[in-house]
């Protein structure tokens, strides 16, 4: 890990380049900004055990429909959750106004939404149950027991007051002091520390650091759900005394903020794929090109990067195009190779018989085109919308190129020394997904200008 004074550093330094490249053009902010609520949301109410899906997430957000199969709460918590967003965005706004307890027990009686109860545990390890009353402190200890058996206490309910009057004192004075990181990382640990309410406090505590953040017209910090272990490891090493760790580690995480907001600001293209499919296995990288060289195409070196490189990525297409299951009801595929032979949904026939469906590339043309079907429109069954494309690989003598729904002008070669990169199949995979969400878009403002 690197140290806090070099974070910090780094941090600066793309502050001086964003300060130089703003203002945003409208459109550039308006993406950002929905690139931002949609990962800070997801992953936050993720991180605490929420089970709505990126897609699913991006669906009730975006478009206020939602996929059947969650507990209604997790619907509800993560539109919550967006309010609580909109609110510190709100109130950061106003550089000089000072925090207050208030304010902190309104964010959390507004993710909270109203009254439940709750199944806990006591200290002994008897069931019980506790009623979480949103924007309320703890009335019982919250303290938690550790996997080797140890007790873990947090302040007590008793200290609870005292010790957030402490917290907010605290960070008054200090905030003209220090370092925006700095602020924004105790301010989350030190509240975290009190654990003051009987439920909500992770997600409190990621919202009061990015209340921080944004005050000092810097992004917000997203703690992916995938890094949970890291972020825990982080905690745990503030708790042992190591607060630089803790701050160091929200540093990185501003930093890829700050990229991703100096990739908006420069016009750039901040879409991945994994926005839709969180799982995507990395493809194989490059071989070794001596071991492929050689003037170009023939059987052996085709059969290699069939098996090498197309299988992987036709398993990963499918994968990809699984996410769009929030909005379809089913999705079909079918290959088919030189506008002849054909393959359903099951690739593995294929797979096993490519080395010979596919003439070596020196001996004619060859096309393998990837056909998919997505039917049964959720938002709207009886409108028998449905969506379609598909993705062209062209086999010449001396190299391959990708075509995406016949689009000769998104056309790109490589030779057969080369396998699809990463970087190539976050393109190709982006270029489809786009085609598809905007699809998605019209259908969905087709439905809603219907139901007017």
């Amino acid at each position: 890990m690197a140290s806090l004074k070099n974070t910090i550093k780094q941090i600066d330094a793309k502050v001086a380049l964003l300060q130089s490249l703003r203002p945003l053009k409208a459109q550039d902010q308006q993406r950002l900004d929905k690139k931002f609520r949609l990962e800070f949301n997801y992953n936050s109410n993720h991180i605490e055990g929420n089970t709505l899906t990126y897609g699913e997430t991006e669906l009730l957000l975006f478009f206020d429909k939602t996929n059947g199969g969650h507990d209604f709460r997790e619907y509800e918590e993560m539109q919550a959750h967006d309010v609580a967003l909109k609110i510190i965005k709100e109130e950061s706004a106003d550089t000089e106004r000072q925090l207050i307890e208030q304010f902190i027990r309104s964010l959390n009686k507004c993710i909270l939404v109203k009254s439940f109860w709750k199944d806990a545990t006591t200290l002994d390890g008897k069931a019980t149950k506790k009623e979480i009353v949103p924007g309320q402190y703890k009335t019982s200890p919250n303290s938690v027991r550790l996997s080797n058996g140890e007790i873990f206490n947090y302040a007590s309910p008793e200290d609870t007051p005292v010790e957030m009057q402490k917290l907010v004192a605290s960070f008054n004075k200090n905030y003209k002091e220090e370092h925006p990181l700095i602020l924004a990382s105790l301010l989350h640990y030190q509240f975290v520390r009190i654990h003051p309410f009987d439920d909500g406090n992770g997600r409190v505590a990621r919202l009061l650091m990015n209340y921080v953040l944004l005050k000092n017209n810097l992004p917000i910090v997203v703690i992916k759900s995938k890094a949970k272990n890291s972020y825990l490891a982080a905690l745990n090493r503030a708790d042992a005394g190591e607060i630089d760790a803790f701050v160091t580690y929200i540093g990185e995480q501003l930093l890829w903020s700050l990229d991703l907001t100096i990739k908006v600001a420069r016009g750039e293209n901040i879409e991945e794929p994994a926005d839709l499919d969180k799982n995507l296995a990395v493809l194989l990288k490059k071989t070794n090109p001596k071991k492929n060289r050689g003037g170009g195409g023939n059987a052996e070196s085709l059969a290699l990067f069939l098996k090498e490189s197309v299988h992987p990525f036709l398993d990963e297409l499918i994968e990809f195009l699984k996410k769009f299951q929030v909005v379809y009801d089913d999705i079909k595929y079918q290959l088919v190779i030189n506008n002849q032979a054909q393959y359903g949904d099951d690739f593995k026939q294929f797979k096993d018989s490519s080395i010979y469906s596919l003439k070596s590339p020196n001996k004619g043309l060859n096309i393998l085109s990837v056909q998919f079907f997505l039917k049964g429109f959720k938002p709207d069954m009886a409108s028998g919308f449905t969506s379609h494309g598909n993705m062209d690989i062209v086999f010449e003598d001396y190299r391959y190129g990708v075509i995406i729904n016949g689009q000769n002008e998104s056309k790109k070669y490589w030779s057969y020394d080369d396998f699809l990169s990463e970087k190539d199949k976050e393109s190709i995979l982006k270029q489809i997904g786009d085609e598809l969400y905007e699809d998605v878009e019209r259908k969905v403002s087709q439905v809603n200008k219907n139901n007017i």
